[in-house]
């Protein structure tokens, strides 16, 4: 093969490889988030802890209205039980508005299959998808940046 070719199909190669990842880079972790829950998901860590995992909602604001702290928020698994978040935290300031949230709750693994839904300002958020329970990582960690958590091949 002349060099010129070379070069072209490893330029054209790193060109292809580079629009993938900025797609997957910029994707959304749902396509159409319910806009009456005024936040969407960014990512969702899971963290092993003896027989329970630790699931963490990381959300942005999505629109102009604020987190309502009077709703409730609660975490609803495939099997209709609703769980209320163990720990919150906000960024931004009650007065200006939260620009992003973290909601951690504790769940048992067998939790785990099936959808997983969040509520919240009278709106739901598509946690999971998917129906089997997702293997954690060796270090006991895994990140989602999709709702289908079968598919978390490249690890987002």
């Amino acid at each position: 093969m002349k060099r010129q070719v070379m070069r072209f199909f490893l330029a054209l190669g790193l060109a292809v490889s580079t629009v993938f990842l900025g797609m997957l880079w910029t994707s959304k972790y749902e396509s159409s988030p319910d806009p009456k829950a005024r936040f969407e998901i960014q990512a969702i860590r899971l963290k092993q802890d003896k027989g329970y995992v630790w699931l963490e909602a990381h959300l942005k604001k999505n629109g102009e209205k604020d987190h309502d702290l009077k709703q409730p928020v609660r975490l609803v698994t495939a099997d209709g039980v609703k769980h209320e978040p163990a720990d919150s935290s906000f960024a931004g300031t009650p007065e200006k508005g939260f620009t992003e949230i973290w909601f951690k709750f504790w769940l048992e693994t067998e939790a785990l299959k099936g959808e997983i839904n969040l509520e919240m300002n009278g709106g739901a958020l598509k946690i999971k998808n998917s129906k089997s329970i997702p293997a954690i990582g060796s270090d006991k960690e895994t990140v989602f940046k999709s709702s289908n958590w079968e598919t978390s091949w490249l690890g987002f």
